[in-house]
């Protein structure tokens, strides 16, 4: 009996001590770590809208701003370069604990993560890494990894990836596990201006995305109809066509057309819990400053400015289309405070920048 008790003893040490390891080692990225860590920490039923994506829209969507002008209670669960597979099985663990009202997918993964894009799996730790071992992250992984052996040896468990960084460790590694997560709603903003040429729909043409990506699409389509959910499809604006496909031209524009007619096709069958907002084709409402470089981070981000201007569209746009009883103002309401608290710590980071609190 006490051999028995000894061994026990022994792996739940071990458990504990691998535990205590991976929560000191792990590297908190904001491209898709925190936002997973964080999406545990939100008050129960408290995101009316998730917005999920590619690090487009942690870079692009304001969190702060939406709670600030609008009162609601938003959410950027994204991370770097997130196709469609990610998306759903993202969408399927938040709604283990929250309803949202609306889901807003951004469309740049299937209008350039096809055959051949470069980073397809570069980025996968920041989509793996914060997010708990369960069914949905098994499922999530295997179909990410296409079968490819040697990746499910460098990603999972995650791990594998960063159990050597002891000597690499800082005082911010020791300062994140003091954070409280739940204040931190995804948004990441970006300082740094640069001018870049300004997207426009140059052709009528249409291409499909990949077969998976439409795979996916139609799976989230799917999911959110059988829950009651609303999905809202937008395209965060970027410098379209950047190369990101190895020896490719991107037509990323002939795919935005595609999901348009997809959408139109669905609305036409009777499926109007879709909706496409095709903001290439309206730059003028939203006002971004693409040649004059105010709003632009890079030819793929917006910084600060432009995401504020794009979340100040993206609020009024939401509201205009479903109305403050789907999505309500819940400033002044204690359970939300959470988003108060957000707000300040943007407004604390916007002003160590440098920059204008707009």
């Amino acid at each position: 009996m006490k051999r028995v008790i000894a061994i026990i003893l022994s792996f739940i040490t071990l458990a504990v001590a691998l535990y205590g390891a991976d929560f000191v080692l792990k590297d908190r990225t904001d491209h898709g770590v925190k936002q997973c860590i964080a999406v545990y920490k939100q008050p129960r039923d408290s995101v009316d809208v998730v917005v999920l994506g590619s690090s487009h829209v942690h870079y692009g969507v304001n969190t702060a701003k939406l709670w600030e002008t609008y009162g609601i209670s938003a959410f950027d669960y994204s991370s770097a370069e997130q196709p469609l597979w990610i998306s759903y099985y993202y969408l399927r663990e938040i709604c283990k604990k929250q309803h949202p009202k609306v889901v807003v997918l951004d469309m740049f993964a299937p209008a350039a993560i096809l055959d051949g894009f470069k980073y397809t799996y570069a980025h996968l730790a920041e989509s793996f890494n914060g997010y708990k071992l369960c069914r949905n992250k098994i499922n999530m992984v295997d179909v990410s990894l296409d079968d490819k052996s040697e990746l499910w040896n460098k990603y999972f468990p995650g791990f594998v990836g960063y159990h050597d960084r002891y000597d690499q460790l800082t005082k911010q590694d020791f300062k994140e596990l003091t954070y409280d997560y739940t204040n931190f709603k995804g948004f990441t903003p970006n300082f740094g201006m640069n001018s870049v040429p300004a997207p426009s729909v140059y052709t009528e043409d249409v291409l499909p995305p990949s077969d998976k990506s439409v795979e996916y699409l139609q799976k989230i389509v799917d999911f959110t109809r059988d829950n009651g959910i609303e999905l809202y499809l937008t395209i965060v604006p970027y410098q379209v066509n950047h190369e990101r496909a190895m020896g490719l031209v991107q037509e990323e524009v002939e795919r935005y057309n595609w999901i348009e007619q997809y959408v139109n096709s669905l609305r036409e069958s009777g499926d109007e819990h879709v909706f496409y907002d095709y903001t290439l084709t309206h730059l003028y409402d939203i006002g971004i400053d693409f040649e004059g470089g105010s709003d632009i981070y890079d030819e793929s981000h917006l910084n600060y400015y432009g995401a504020t201007k794009f979340s100040q569209y993206l609020g009024l746009h939401l509201r205009y289309i479903y109305g403050e009883d789907m999505i309500p103002d819940h400033r002044g309401d204690p359970y939300y405070s959470s988003w108060d608290v957000h707000t300040e710590e943007i407004k604390a980071i916007v002003e160590e920048n440098g920059y204008e609190w707009r």
